[in-house]
Order: structure tokens, then sequence, then C-alpha cells
């Protein structure tokens, strides 16, 4: 018996002081010889603030801190189909100090004060304050069935050995250890295995587009996005705020809506635009605001991008965002080598699916890869643009809504355009049009096709086409895009008087 509790001891001892031994070298080590800058200068103690020998509270093994009596804002999300409930189990232990209601010298087992010179909360970055829905969400229950539910959740039995489920449950020391040396005491240094380990991003469907591969699976370290893991570019999992605003935000996101996407996909912040081609797409869909057309004596509202921006839709009363169209946890740049699905795309109707087909297009019956995706592009923008939008019960975010304040509305166009000129040569939409916007009707500010047009171009190349960048007046759009391209030389052939290709030719004229 003696030599059993002699071994036991021994472990004991053993256990303790590799624990002590990582504690003393980081900031919970609050004590004369820690090395943060928050610390006592009278005590030497380094477990005291924690734990005891004698007298413990039960919620851990020899715990010595009060806990906290504070009733918390639980995170909560749109997209989360757990119910994180008041914070249990080890979470309330490392809220006694991490809510800052507490002072950090707040000991139970004691018969007198000590480190008094703590006797003050926690501030700064390590306060999560008792509004956690900035912070990642915690004591919630993580089974099968909710990995099952999510689609982006791994089953609980294929999490690494390094992730520590408490009970069942994830709470704070399931990716952090209050012992270790590890920086911010995660249970591993890898900040983006850490996040992988439980989350299995992706934009799935009949074809799955995986974040590992996605053209967003890389570091930005710059300013202000200031990451060292890709997840971190989108994401803060404490205090997630609007970087560049400093608002609230949902999803542990660093920023709203298209506000975090024009920080790459944009130049205001100086990292960008980091979009193929160097396209800055936050100056074409955020400065250009529709207006009424006095020209064509219709007074029709055109609009210069789709409404995304906040100021647009307070404007126009429309609804749309970046990830109607793009799936950021799948997105990669289309491959000519697959025929049956844009990978850049998501379906709007459903948008965590990549947007795929099992048919071809309806204006294209060819083999050629590249204009089987330039016509199924048709299928995709008709998704709205036949009269239609897409609306979602548990997603209402992602609601697609037509413009309510006198602002026109969203053109069908899918009964008029197949009676036009266009229509019946079966010209794709986005040979004339720039889904992002920059000029009036969305007018691409460049005409460009590779290989062989399957339609008539008129005075233009049928085979590898490149109009060069044009720089249309922005009201109206005159003649620059149209005879610059197809219709080279026809102006002289058009009364004097017209301004604008678009003041007889448009959507629905009956001439186009």
């Amino acid at each position: 018996m003696k030599i059993k509790v002699s071994i036991s001891l021994l472990i004991l001892g053993i256990f303790s002081s590799l624990i002590y031994a990582g504690v003393a070298n980081t900031k919970h080590n609050l004590s004369k010889s820690g090395p943060g800058p928050i610390k006592s200068s009278q005590e030497n103690r380094v477990c005291v603030f924690c734990h005891t020998p004698h007298n413990a509270l039960p919620y851990a093994p020899l715990w010595n801190r009060e806990l906290s009596t504070a009733v918390y804002q639980t995170y909560s999300s749109v997209t989360m189909n757990a119910s994180p409930g008041q914070p249990t189990g080890s979470s309330k232990l490392c809220l006694s100090c991490h809510d800052g209601t507490i002072a950090l010298n707040a000991i139970y087992a004691t018969t007198s004060s000590i480190a008094t010179d703590l006797n003050f909360p926690l501030s700064g970055e390590a306060n999560l304050g008792t509004d956690l829905r900035d912070d990642h969400p915690i004591s919630f229950v993580y089974d099968d069935n909710l990995a099952v539910q999510d689609r982006q959740l791994k089953s609980p039995s294929v999490l690494p050995s390094f992730i520590k489920l408490q009970n069942g449950r994830i709470e704070c020391t399931t990716c952090h250890d209050p012992h270790t040396e590890t920086i911010y005491f995660l249970r591993t240094a890898d900040k983006q295995l850490l996040c992988t380990s439980c989350h299995d991003k992706k934009v799935e469907g009949s074809k799955t587009l995986p974040f590992s591969t996605s053209v967003h699976n890389q570091v930005v370290s710059s300013a202000p996005i200031s990451s060292d893991y890709a997840c971190g570019n989108c994401h803060k999992p404490h205090n997630a705020k609007d970087i560049i605003t400093g608002s609230a935000t949902s999803q542990l996101l660093k920023g709203n809506e298209e506000d975090l996407c024009f920080v790459c996909h944009g130049s205001s912040q100086g990292i960008g635009p980091l979009s193929e081609n160097n396209i800055d797409i936050e100056s074409l869909m955020s400065s250009n605001d529709g207006f009424y057309d006095i020209y064509s004596g219709t007074r029709r509202w055109v609009n210069r991008s789709h409404d995304v921006t906040d100021a647009q839709q307070g404007s126009s009363g429309a609804h749309l965002e970046c990830i109607n169209c793009h799936g950021v946890h799948g997105v990669r740049r289309d491959d000519l080598n697959t025929t049956n699905v844009i990978e850049s795309l998501v379906d709007p109707d459903n948008p965590l699916q990549p947007f795929t087909w099992s048919t071809n297009p309806t204006n294209y019956n060819g083999t050629d890869k590249y204009w089987l995706k330039i016509y199924k592009i048709d299928h995709f923008c008709l998704k709205c643009h036949d009269g239609s939008f897409p609306t979602f019960t548990d997603r209402p975010d992602l609601n697609v809504l037509d413009p309510t304040n006198n602002n026109g509305r969203i053109r069908n166009i899918a009964s008029s355009f197949s009676n036009d000129i266009h229509g019946k040569e079966k010209i794709p939409c986005i040979i004339c049009h720039d889904p992002h916007g920059g000029n009036p009707f969305l007018i691409t500010n460049r005409m460009k096709w590779t290989g062989t047009a399957p339609f008539s171009t008129y005075n233009a190349s049928q085979t590898n086409f490149d109009s060069g960048t044009i720089v249309a007046p922005i009201n109206p759009v005159k003649f620059e895009l149209c005879r610059l391209s197809c219709h080279n030389g026809r102006r002289t052939q058009h009364q004097k008087n017209k301004t604008n290709c678009q003041q007889c030719h448009y959507h629905g004229g009956g001439r186009l």
C-alpha cells in the first residue's frame, strides 16, 4: 500500500512540476517571477491564483478562484445549428478572470488578501467581457448529430487528439491549454490546423469545392488584415470587430458583408485589388449609384452595378450580397477542364452549393468548354433576371429583393430577350455586360473572347477578339462599346441626333 501511495505521489509530483514549468513562463504566472506585463510585486507563489492544496472549491481540481455570477450574452448565428447556452465547465473557470468582473487577486482559500496590487479585473484584449457574441461559441454539445446537421463540421470521432471536448462539449479548453507556453495558450501552434480540425469548410452539392484548394486558402499578412493563417484573413476567434470601423460583425468576421470583401478586392485599404487581372471591384460596385435615364424619354432607372453596398440598398430597397453569387469557402478560378460546374459561382437558389448543371445551355449545343461555360452563365443570370428572386426561410440574410423605392425593377429579360435581335443571335450575357458593373446597364469596358464565337459578330473578328479597354462616358453610355466592337463603323448609318445606343436599343425595347 505504501508503495502504491509513493508511486502515486511521485507521478503527481512529476505532473505538477511539468505544469508548473509551463505556467511559470507564461502570462498566467501572475507572481513576482511572471514574464508578462501583469504581475504582483508581493506574491511569490505561481499557482495560487488558480489552485490551492487545501480547502479548494469543487469546480476543478484544487480550484482556488471565485466564479463570476454574470449573465452572458452568448454567440448566435444564422449559420449555426448548435445552441450555446450560459458558460459551463472549464469555460466558467476561464471567465473568472477573462470576463473582467472579478479582481485578479480574488482567490477563495485565504484568510487575508494576497497580491493587493492586483486588486483589479483583467482589461485589454484578454478581457472578453460578458458579451460573448463576438467570441467563438462555447458550452454546446458537439456530437455526430451536430456534424450531420451542419455539414461543415467534422465528426467528433475524427478529431485530432489535441482537441479536447469536455463531457462532449466545446469549451474554452477545447482549443486552449492554460498551462502551455504555446502562443495564446493554444493546443497547437498551427492556428490553421486548429480551425480545420473541427471545421470542414466547403461549397458542396453535386460537386464539392473544398476550402483547402480555394483561392482564399492563402495568408494575407498586409494590414489591415494582418493575419498569419488563412482562416484569420476573414475571421477572428475573440473580440471580432470590423477592422476598418470597429463596429460589431456577425460570424466572427473582420468586416460586414461586402465591406470585408472590398478590403482585398478593392484598393482603398492598400492591399488590393487582389482580383484576377487586378480589377478594382470595390470601385466598380461602390461608387456607381444608379440614375434616371432622361435620354430615352422613358425615364428608366439605370444601374451601374448590382446593389450590394448598404448605401445602394438604402437608396433602392434592393438586396443582394457578394455571397449570393460567390462561395467564399470554395471559390476558385474557373477550370476549362471541367464541363458541369462554374467554380467561381454558387447556385443563387442554394448559395451553399456550387453552380452546376446536368444539361447543356439552352442557347448553345456545341462542345467547346470555354463557350459552354460562357453560355451557362446565362442560366446563372436568369436565376434573378427571369423575374423571380431567391429567398430562404433559414437564411434571410441571403434573400434577393427587388428594388422598392421607385428606383426601377430588376429587369426580367427571360421572355423579351429571346425575341430581340441579339437574343436570336444567341449572344451570351457577359459578352456585353460586366456583372461587377462600372458603366450604366453594367455595360462592360472591354469586349473579349477566346476561340471562335458561335454568334454573328458583324464587323468584329469572330476569332480571339479583344476590343481593348474602352473608357465609356458614364452618363450616358455612348457608342464606344458597340461601335468599337461588333458594330464598328455603323454609327454613320444612324440618325445624327441620337446620343447613345441605349436610347433605342435596350432590354424590353423591342430593338435590341
